[in-house]
C-alpha cells in the first residue's frame, strides 16, 4: 500500500489580479505580484482496491487525467470557505502533486501548476486565471507574467529583513461573507470583450500599478506600497459593482483609522479576505480593531517552500 501526502500554500495576491485572466491576457501582457501564504491546503492518497468514485467531481477529473481508479483521497484545508486566497487553486496543485506521485509520474512544479489549472478549466469549466496554481506551486514571492497561454515565472529575491520587515506590517483579515467568483469573472470577460472603456481603463491601471509594486517591493519604499495596493483596490473595484459591498467598505473604513497605509480585496473580492498593509508599528492595533468589527485575522507567514509531497510504503 501507498500514502501520499502532499500540501499546498494559498496566496496573496498584491497586485495585479485579473491580468492574468483571459481574454485580457490574450491580447495585452499580464502581470501579476504575489507571495505564498501558510494558509495550507492538505490531500492524503491512498491506494486501495475497494476504494470507489469519487463524489467530488474535480477529484474524478483529476483522478481520470492520471488514470486512477483505485484510490481514497481526503481534502482538507486551513483557509476560510470562499476566502478569496486561491484556495481552490491551492488544493488542485496539492491533488495533482499527490495523484503524480501516486502514478509515480515525475512532475516539475510548472507543470502541476498548469494541470491543475487546466483540470479547472477544461474539465469543470471554472473560470480564473493561473496566478493561485503557480503561487501554491512554486511558493515565495512571485512576479509572473502571462501573455496567452504563457506564463514567464520570476521568483524574486527579497532581502530576509525586508521580507521580515514586510510580514510585521501585513494584517489579512477574513469578513465572515465567503463569496462565488465565477460570476465577477464572467461578467468582467463580457465587459472586455465589448470593449467597455471603464472596464479597459481599469485593468490598464491594475496592470500599470503591478510594474511599480515590484519595483517598491525589491528596492523602494514600504510605505510606498501602501498607496500602490489603494490604487489597485480602486481600479479592481470598477471593474465590478460587486467587488465590494457595506460589510468590506466598513472594513476598510476603521483599518484607515487604525493604521492601515493601504489595502485591497483578496482575489475577486466581493467578501473573503482583505489584505491590509500597516503603518510600521501599528500592525497589532490594526488587528485588534479589525477583531473588534467582526474579522478574524488569519495570522501565518509568507510561506516559501511551495507544494510538499511525502511519499509512505506499507503505513
Amino acid at each position: 500500500m501507498k500514502r501520499i501526502v502532499a500540501q499546498a500554500p494559498t496566496r496573496i495576491d498584491f497586485v495585479g489580479g485579473w491580468t492574468d485572466v483571459q481574454p485580457f491576457c490574450d491580447t495585452e501582457a499580464g502581470l501579476v505580484i504575489n507571495v505564498a501564504f501558510s494558509v495550507r491546503t492538505r490531500v492524503v492518497v491512498r491506494e486501495m482496491e475497494n476504494a470507489r468514485q469519487a463524489d467530488d467531481a474535480f477529484i474524478r477529473a483529476a483522478c481520470e487525467r492520471f488514470g486512477l481508479k483505485h484510490v481514497l483521497v481526503e481534502l482538507t484545508s486551513d483557509a476560510p470557505l470562499g476566502s478569496g486566497l486561491g484556495g481552490s487553486g491551492a488544493v488542485g496543485v496539492a491533488l495533482v502533486g499527490a495523484l503524480a506521485a501516486c502514478a509515480e509520474k515525475k512532475l516539475s512544479r510548472r507543470e502541476i501548476a498548469e494541470l491543475a489549472h487546466q483540470i479547472e478549466v477544461e474539465d469543470l469549466g471554472i473560470i480564473g486565471g493561473k496566478q493561485d496554481q503557480y503561487a501554491a506551486a512554486c511558493g515565495g514571492f512571485l512576479a509572473l507574467s502571462f501573455l496567452g497561454d504563457a506564463v514567464e515565472i520570476e521568483q524574486l529575491e527579497i532581502a530576509r529583513e525586508r521580507v521580515q520587515a514586510l510580514q510585521a506590517r501585513s494584517v489579512v483579515v477574513y469578513t465572515g461573507q465567503s463569496r462565488v467568483s465565477g460570476a465577477i469573472h464572467a461578467h468582467v470577460q463580457d465587459a472586455f470583450r465589448a470593449r467597455n472603456a471603464n472596464t479597459l481603463n481599469a485593468l490598464a491601471t491594475i496592470r500599470r500599478v503591478a510594474r511599480e509594486f515590484r519595483q517598491e517591493l525589491e528596492n523602494g519604499s514600504l510605505d510606498a506600497l501602501g498607496e500602490l495596493l489603494n490604487e489597485n483596490w480602486s481600479a479592481q473595484k470598477r471593474l465590478h459593482s460587486s467587488t465590494t459591498n457595506a460589510r468590506v467598505d466598513e472594513f476598510f473604513r476603521v483599518a484607515q483609522n487604525a493604521g492601515a497605509l493601504g489595502g485591497k480585496a483578496l482575489g475577486a473580492g466581493g467578501g473573503g479576505c482583505l489584505y491590509f498593509l500597516a503603518r510600521q508599528g501599528e500592525a497589532a492595533r490594526l488587528s485588534d480593531v479589525l477583531r473588534a468589527a467582526g474579522g478574524k485575522i488569519l495570522d501565518a507567514p509568507f510561506d516559501l517552500a511551495g507544494i510538499e509531497i511525502a511519499a509512505e510504503n506499507n503505513f
